[in-house]
């Protein structure tokens, strides 16, 4: 009884056509990373995971079929972090009360934590995640030419948007989701400029000093 609990707890294993397929979507990626939807193609995709082209046409043979997933693939990986990412900061939020007595002084060294903060998850995603980074930005400017990626966008946005959204519930409850939104919208386009620079090259003066601006404003200062 107990070895057919242990076999029913393995994870089922994945059959080959699984892992072709999986190895197709994610070189997908890349090439969608590095080329954009128009040279995506199934010859460069089948370069990249260094497969028979025939491979690629016989899993996917609709080349829109194959970026869509593609798209969906990596928008999951993407969203299945989305809060996890920002932990340290909802940590250290449930342990600031940010009552009428809290004064301007320790605001601003709030903020200025916060910022940290926020300059670690953006140096950690154009560090580590510049691909991932990459299709999400093409996801979003490729939505208006592609109707049909329109659902996984805003899917996508929202679920980035969500983390945002739970820190503007602690420093600005009041219309948190439109904070939400601005904060957003700010880290992504911080980002996105970023992705052709080295991380190491960043001029993070001005950036820090936009984020802090932003914190600020949240934190009333």
């Amino acid at each position: 009884m107990s070895a057919n609990k242990d076999q029913q707890a393995q994870p089922k294993r994945r059959s080959k056509g699984e892992r072709t397929r999986e190895s197709i979507l994610n070189a997908a990626i890349i090439v969608l990373a590095q080329n954009g939807i128009k040279g995506t193609t199934h010859r460069a995709v089948a370069q990249q995971a260094q497969l028979q082209l025939s491979l690629t046409t016989y899993y996917f043979k609709d080349i829109q079929e194959l970026i869509q997933q593609a798209f969906i693939l990596n928008s999951n990986a993407i969203m299945a972090t989305a809060m996890t990412a920002w932990q340290q900061t909802f940590d250290a939020l449930s342990e600031i009360s940010l009552d009428q007595s809290v004064n301007a002084e320790t605001r601003l060294e709030i903020a200025t934590q916060l910022t940290s903060m926020a300059r670690a998850y953006i140096d950690n995603k154009l560090r580590h995640e510049p691909t991932s980074l990459a299709v999400e930005q093409l996801l979003f400017t490729e939505v208006h030419r592609a109707p049909e990626l329109a659902d996984l966008a805003d899917k996508h946005w929202l679920a980035l948007r969500e983390p945002f959204v739970r820190m503007c519930q602690h420093l600005a409850p009041a219309d948190a989701e439109t904070h939400a939104e601005i904060m957003l919208t700010l880290f992504t386009q911080i980002e996105y400029r970023h992705l052709a620079v080295a991380v190491d090259d960043i001029d993070w003066l001005p950036i820090e000093a936009m984020i802090k601006k932003v914190m600020s404003w949240l934190l009333n200062i």
